[in-house]
């Protein structure tokens, strides 16, 4: 392509009207060469030098209009790309006020799901706090006026009466019925108080390389063994289907093993509720593992009392329980979750009322041994009674 810089146009157009006087000079000096009747080789010369002055002008001028051309094509597109620069530009501070806006924003969500998780906690905290407490309150009041009662009629005659005895016992009965309550409604207090202390523990722990067949195994054995009467007594099948070949992956023991056992626990709960209304019930509890595409998927699935519909989204909550006061702190599945969380999984819940409840836990498999292959999801069935 010819070179268009704008020194050399200039250097042609001054070369061209050059090339004009030059030529204008050539032709007074022609016509005189003819006028006078110069010798025929001066004018051959003269004649020549026109021509070649003629063919020079044109080629310069077709070089200057290609230089012309070039010059303004590129002006053009410097101007076009000096609007498409300051339409960058200006796209670009759009750009920042909108990322700055979406930080700002963004901040604001962290800040309101905090505040919306702290309340959370505080009114769950509440509730679940001021039902015992106010059990603790209304025994202690009734206690004091019956003990006012029994003061009473104790001074109320030198020697009791064979009705006044029995009255008194009656309610120094009724008093240490007052103060057992008291002591139980004290007691799920501090269990209410130990599960918030639970809840803010750092669950960031240190990752080992873990057998996730022997993991499961020995959970299952522990709930075995903590339910072993229960299990002989309603003749409870425990099944556990693993994987053939050993599979390591990177856990924090501690977490996970909460985990499984607070889901466990929860199962053998929904069986022995379902066992004691129902006489023509087989109990089940099955686990099993599969792995899928990178990720190792634990199933635990049992035929007990189900969820039903409404609370399925509430059972992760924390201090959200369908069982007792004096029975749970409702904080074992959503410490389950966390601690699923922390391994960068989810837990799914899948259940219907009085027939089945399975959850489901899905965990990135982090590191993979020599003994681990494809063919590892072939499950081996084993029989816990």
């Amino acid at each position: 392509m010819p070179d268009f810089n704008i020194k050399d146009i200039a250097k042609l157009r001054q070369r061209i009207r050059n090339i004009e006087r030059i030529t204008l000079a050539g032709v007074v000096l022609t016509v005189a060469a003819f006028y006078y009747d110069q010798h025929s080789a001066v004018k051959m010369i003269l004649c020549i030098i026109l021509i070649t002055l003629y063919v020079s002008k044109k080629i310069m001028g077709k070089r200057l209009r290609q230089k012309e051309y070039l010059a303004k094509v590129v002006e053009e597109q410097t101007v076009e790309l000096r609007v498409q620069r300051d339409q960058v530009l200006m796209e670009s501070e759009k750009l920042s006020a909108a990322l700055a806006a979406l930080a700002e924003a963004q901040d604001e969500l962290v800040r309101s799901e905090r505040f919306a998780t702290v309340g959370l906690l505080t009114k769950g905290l509440v509730d679940r706090i001021l039902n015992p407490l106010n059990y603790i309150n209304n025994f202690a009041g009734l206690s004091v006026e019956l003990i006012q009662d029994l003061e009473k009629n104790l001074r109320s005659e030198a020697a009791p009466t064979r009705e006044t005895y029995d009255e008194t016992l009656e309610v120094v009965g009724m008093i240490s019925g007052n103060l057992a309550k008291i002591g139980e409604h004290g007691a799920n207090t501090v269990r209410i108080v130990k599960a918030m202390e639970e809840l803010l523990k750092d669950r960031k722990g240190k990752m080992a390389a873990t057998d996730i067949n022997n993991l499961c195994k020995v959970n299952i054995d522990v709930v075995a063994k903590l339910f072993a009467k229960e299990i002989e007594e309603k003749q409870i099948r425990i099944t556990f289907k693993g994987l053939t070949l050993a599979l390591m992956i990177d856990l924090n023991i501690e977490q996970m093993s909460k985990a499984l056992l607070h889901i466990l626990k929860n199962s053998m709960y929904a069986l022995l509720k379902k066992a004691g209304k129902e006489t023509t019930f087989t109990p089940t509890l099955s686990v099993g593992l599969e792995k899928r595409e990178g990720m190792i998927v634990i199933t635990i699935h049992d035929n007990g009392t189900g969820l039903e519909d409404n609370i399925k989204d509430k059972i992760f909550e924390p201090f959200f329980t369908t069982k007792p006061t004096a029975e749970a702190a409702g904080i074992g599945l959503y410490i389950t979750r966390e601690a699923i969380l922390n391994h960068k999984g989810s837990i799914a819940v899948r259940s219907e009322k009085n027939q089945f409840c399975e959850l489901t836990i899905t965990i990135p498999i982090h590191q993979n041994t020599d003994n681990t292959d494809n063919t590892d999801n072939t499950e081996d069935n084993e029989r816990l009674e």
